[in-house]
């Protein structure tokens, strides 16, 4: 089906609309903002879409998962995060001259692109570029007839969790550099994002159930409380933020309330799965790590210091979780470091516990 001469949309899975966002499980205004509230009690319900691959066709790949056809940069939500768009127009941006610049080489093997944005960051791929790949192993030709392709500006983690868990053999793959180059595909394959404006497509749910199922490595013993620390984590490649009084908080959970402190980026990816998919409360500041929450089961309850993109709600309605927000009492005391009063957030969490 893959195989034939013409170009087109290929589609993988029909059309579902994206579950709607829960209410926020605490709707006190001493913790969280009305305008957080009225977000998520008043989000419209969303339109159905298909899940389908473009191609075959000729492409061009260049930046941080820019992916261009006869031209023309392909940024339609289908295929390019809707916070791509901003970072292009912002004044004085010179992502697309920069990128556009550099010189191209070609490629006559066919290859499967499932580029996310942002490839050194841990969040963008687990919300872009691994429910692409869950997808498509369910269509082995599509491993078959095409050469995945990898950046190598793709982080060794990143490439380890490829080969490891995803069936990316970097042996057989089509590499390139974003940062020096660009690449023309001659025939490529481009996997559709499963997440748009609205939120999720149902089937994601069902892709993260198999993988857990095959992947996940449990605990030694029950974790059902986790706090998600950053601690001095930073990663170049993403904003940097940090939460000036993270230790504390971490104690007062852990001592308080019986929550066991993981920093995700210390632990093999099957023991981040493990951890999350037996956890059934998940507390701690907006980041990547955060995004775990991807494998943990439905009835699970996130609460999150900040509310900076509604990425984790909508990985919430996907997984038929709970989520609360705790965006009061927390200051920026520098340019990207913040403060939580401890005794709002230690009320947050009794909340959190008490359910609803």
């Amino acid at each position: 089906m893959l195989s034939g001469s013409g170009v087109g949309r290929v589609r993988l899975a029909a059309a579902r609309a994206p579950a709607p966002l829960p209410r926020l499980a605490i709707e006190d205004a001493a913790f969280v903002s009305d305008h957080w509230r009225r977000y998520h009690a008043e989000a419209p319900s969303r339109p159905p879409f298909d899940l389908a691959a473009l191609g075959p066709l000729p492409v061009r790949l260049n930046g941080p998962g820019l992916i261009w056809s006869a031209g023309r940069l392909l940024d339609d939500n289908a295929i390019m995060p809707v916070y791509v768009r901003p970072e292009i127009d912002r004044p004085g941006s010179t992502l697309l001259s920069a990128a556009t610049a550099l010189p191209v080489r070609r490629e006559r093997r066919p290859g499967l692109v499932f580029h996310g944005w942002g490839v050194r960051v841990y969040g963008h791929f687990l919300i872009e570029m691994l429910p692409k790949l869950l997808l498509a192993r369910r269509f082995p030709a599509l491993f078959a007839t095409t050469a995945p392709v990898l950046d190598r500006q793709m982080a060794n983690w990143m490439i380890d969790m490829l080969h490891r868990y995803c069936g990316i053999d970097p042996a057989r793959a089509i590499w390139f550099d974003s940062a020096t180059e660009q690449l023309d595909l001659d025939q490529a394959i481009v996997l559709p994002l499963l997440t748009r404006v609205g939120g999720y497509h149902p089937l994601v749910a069902e892709l993260i159930d198999d993988f857990v199922a095959t992947t996940a490595l449990p605990p030694d013993a029950p974790r059902p409380r986790l706090f998600v620390a950053r601690g001095d984590f930073t990663n170049p490649a993403a904003p940097w933020r940090r939460l000036a009084n993270e230790p504390d908080l971490a104690a007062i959970a852990a001592e308080r309330f019986g929550f066991t402190v993981i920093q995700p980026e210390t632990l093999d990816f099957a023991a981040q799965i493990g951890l999350f998919a037996q956890a059934n409360i998940i507390l701690g500041q907006a980041g990547s790590g955060m995004h775990n929450a991807l494998f943990a089961p439905p009835g699970a309850i996130t609460g999150m210091l900040r509310f900076p993109a509604p990425d984790q709600s909508a990985i919430a309605a996907l997984r038929g979780q709970g989520i609360a927000y705790l965006t009061e009492g927390i200051s920026e005391i520098q340019p990207h470091v913040f403060h939580a009063d401890p005794a709002l957030f230690t009320g947050f969490v009794e909340r959190l516990l008490a359910g609803p």
